[in-house]
This record gives C-alpha cells, sequence and structure tokens, in this order.
C-alpha cells in the first residue's frame, strides 16, 4: 500500500501571518522609499538600542547568527536531526534561503544605507558592509521560527519567535540595522516561511502524518 501525505488545514494565524507579513515589508518599504534619511522616531529608537551596554554583546552575538546564511544552514541540519522530518527539514532550508536572497534583492532596489551612512556617533559591535533594506539575518531567522514553530509542541512555538526577535534587537543594537531595516526584515520572513509552509503542504497544527492508502 502506499503512503501518502495528509494535507493539513491552513489555520487562521497562518493566513494572518501571510497578511501581517506583507503588510508589515510593504507598509515599512513605502516609508523607506518616502524617506531619503532617518524619520525622528526611527533615530530614536535606534540610539536607544544602539547605545546600551557593551556587556550586551557576548549574550547576543550568538543567538544572532541562527540569522546568518550559515548559522540557517545548522538550524535546517538540526531540524532534520531532532525531527527526521524530509519535508520539514527541506522547507525550512527553502525558506531561508528564498529569504536570504529575496532580502539580497530588496537591498539593491531600495539602496538604503547602513546606520553609520546615515546617522552619527553609531556604536558598530559588527563589520556590515552594503546597503541595510532589508535585514537579511532577521529575514532568515523568522522564516525558519515561520516553518517550524506550527510543527513544535505548543509550549515551544513562542520560544522559535523569540529567538528570531533575539536576532531583529541583536541587529540593531550591533549597528547593522535600522529599525525599519529589521521590520522589513520580519514581514519578509514571515510571508516566506509561511507560504513555503502552504507549498510543502505543512498547513496546520503538527507534524505531517503518514497514512496507508
Amino acid at each position: 500500500m502506499n503512503r501518502q501525505p495528509i494535507r493539513q488545514p491552513v489555520r487562521k494565524v497562518e493566513v494572518a501571518a501571510v497578511l501581517g507579513g506583507s503588510a508589515i515589508l510593504a507598509g515599512s518599504w513605502v516609508v523607506v522609499a518616502a524617506n531619503q534619511g532617518v524619520p525622528e522616531w526611527e533615530r530614536e529608537l535606534f540610539v536607544w538600542v544602539n547605545d546600551g551596554p557593551d556587556v550586551f554583546w557576548q549574550v547576543l552575538w550568538t543567538p544572532m547568527q541562527l540569522g546568518s546564511l550559515v548559522g540557517s544552514l545548522v538550524v535546517v541540519a538540526v531540524i532534520f536531526l531532532v525531527t527526521r522530518q524530509r519535508r520539514l527539514t527541506l522547507a525550512a532550508l527553502v525558506a531561508s534561503q528564498t529569504a536570504w536572497w529575496s532580502a539580497k534583492v530588496i537591498k539593491n532596489i531600495v539602496a538604503r544605507g547602513r546606520p553609520a551612512a546615515l546617522l552619527a556617533d553609531v556604536k558598530l559591535r559588527e563589520k556590515a558592509s552594503g546597503v541595510g533594506y532589508v535585514s537579511g539575518h532577521v529575514a532568515v531567522a523568522f522564516a525558519l521560527a515561520a516553518v517550524v514553530a506550527p510543527s513544535l509542541p505548543r509550549p515551544w512555538r513562542p520560544v522559535a519567535f523569540a529567538l528570531a526577535s533575539v536576532v531583529a534587537v541583536a541587529r540593531v543594537y550591533s549597528g547593522a540595522h535600522l529599525p525599519l531595516d529589521v521590520a522589513g526584515g520580519i514581514g519578509l520572513g514571515l510571508l516566506t516561511g509561511t507560504l513555503t509552509r502552504w507549498a510543502f503542504g505543512l498547513g496546520g497544527e503538527g507534524l505531517p502524518v503518514h497514512v496507508r492508502a
């Protein structure tokens, strides 16, 4: 008998993630495009986070790597080792890669400078070249969270997004990105991750279920 995957029903929260992610990405993009520099509220928020004590860098650097290209591949490998679910693993790989390279495309289109190019007295804790909007690290982190969280036991789902949020804060704290760069990354990640779940038939709760047909 052939084993065929059951396509899980799409949950309302995943629809909200797609709509919300699209709105955050589009809204942040419009604000960035409408301002040649940095809006005052964004500058104040950036300074508040970036000006934090240097000791936090030792704590934030390691989880921030979850959003890097290499770090995302490590996460994908861990997902397979822990779950042995090939579809979930492939979905995580596709989502993270799509988020990373989509961010590169958007960066080239928007061409917004990094904080040090737009503001004075930026605390640079990490070297970051090129342009800022959107944050590729944040996009990858939220794409992985959106893919994996619905397949985790319910108490662990917030942990996935908490780790992604740490990446977002760390990118501003490091001086690599402005808040709107991070917002765009969150939107892109939610959108990419959730759509990838759907593409791999992972909509709904729990790991993929198989039955004999």
